[in-house]
């Protein structure tokens, strides 16, 4: 084999290793690739679940503030009763004694 051919048959097997690890290397970026977009299908997922979350804790929030209120109210409500059971207490008394 002259030394042209030598030199030939290196080139071609050098160009036989490189196009093996450039197949590789496409194998490899279509792999990541796919992980990427699983990844940012995730994202988005992940993303509207939180869009979800802030307004069931708005919802959450506002039951929170109409709860408060209706229970103020009940206070209140409660005070007064009290105030009168002891008023209707003291009547019964006098009118027990009263007799």
């Amino acid at each position: 084999m002259s030394s042209a051919e030598k030199l030939l048959q290196q080139i071609l097997d050098s160009q036989n290793k490189t196009n093996e690890r450039l197949d590789k290397l496409e194998a490899q970026t279509s792999e990541n690739t796919q992980i990427l977009k699983a990844l940012e299908h995730k994202v988005d997922i992940v993303k509207a679940e939180q869009e979800n979350m802030k307004h069931n804790l708005a919802n959450i929030s506002g039951d929170i503030q109409s709860i408060k209120k209706d229970v103020n109210i009940l206070s209140k409500d409660v005070a007064f009763i009290e105030t009168a059971t002891g008023k209707n207490i003291m009547d019964i008394a006098y009118l027990k004694s009263a007799k």
